[in-house]
């Protein structure tokens, strides 16, 4: 995933437009700015730029333009000569013939725009999914970090799904260190599952019966009925399910103790 700036491929253009500011007669260093702004662009979009492998149409007329531009500026030892008839003429001619296939490649360059979910704000859920749970939870349970971010990422994109995978895996890192402290140290349950977790903190009374119980239901209410490849999240349902799992899991970081860093501790990852 890579963010764009939309006003650059505007820039691009503007950059192309303006060569037709350049006439016959007046010395090149009159020109030179448009000249060298519309050479980088054309380096910039077909040698550097994510679009790159996209434009396959353009690419050739926009070599043959940036080779005439280079031509012009030549080795910056004339920049005192003025431009002839037949280099400017070469120069727009070379000028029209990419601008509008590259303005119609452009129009169909793979664009989408990630909408509003549910009042959370794009940039926080692609760049910071993190803080769709409690501000504790790095210092807490710092490997439920990355499963967070990537909890973000998916409602953001639309992959409800996924989203509801992640979700459960933050809560389940956040449960194995509640075991670990209201426990006192005890061996976990064999079978690591939201649901043995459950009854044996309910079976020893570790922790708060509200705990044990919000696992109980959220495990067998959509825990397990996602395991099954059938089992598809409509979009929305992500975030219900999100709602659910961060109560939970404030509930479990209220009591928990910050996680003494060694260099064995999983770190935050963005």
């Amino acid at each position: 995933m890579k963010r764009i700036r939309i006003p650059w491929m505007l820039e691009v253009l503007n950059a192309i437009e303006q060569l037709d500011l350049i006439t016959e007669g007046k010395p090149l260093k009159e020109s030179w700015f448009f000249l060298y702004q519309a050479k980088n662009q054309i380096e910039a979009v077909f040698g550097q730029s994510p679009y790159s492998r996209h434009l396959r149409v353009s690419r050739d007329l926009a070599g043959e333009l940036h080779t005439e531009i280079t031509s012009i500026l030549g080795d910056g030892t004339k920049n005192d000569r003025a431009l002839d008839d037949f280099e400017v003429w070469s120069l727009k001619f070379k000028r029209d013939a990419f601008k509008p296939v590259f303005t119609s490649e452009v129009s169909t360059l793979p664009s989408f725009l990630v909408v509003e979910k549910e009042g959370y704000d794009i940039n926080l859920l692609i760049e910071d999914g993190v803080k769709l749970f409690p501000a504790t939870i790095a210092a807490r349970a710092p490997e439920a970090v990355r499963d967070a971010m990537e909890v973000g990422k998916a409602i953001a994109f639309e992959l409800p799904t996924a989203a509801g995978f992640h979700i459960f895996r933050v809560v389940e890192a956040v449960v194995k260190r509640y075991w670990d402290h209201v426990s006192a140290g005890k061996d976990r349950p064999k079978l690591e599952t939201l649901g043995t977790y459950a009854v044996a903190l309910e079976d020893n009374k570790f922790g708060d019966a509200k705990v044990w119980e919000s696992l109980k239901q959220l495990g067998k209410l959509h825990r397990n009925p996602l395991i099954h490849p059938e089992v598809i999240l409509d979009v929305g349902e992500e975030i219900e399910i999100l709602g659910i799992s961060r109560s939970l899991v404030g509930a479990m970081l209220k009591v928990m103790p910050d996680v003494p860093t060694t260099t064995t501790t999983a770190l935050p990852t963005t």
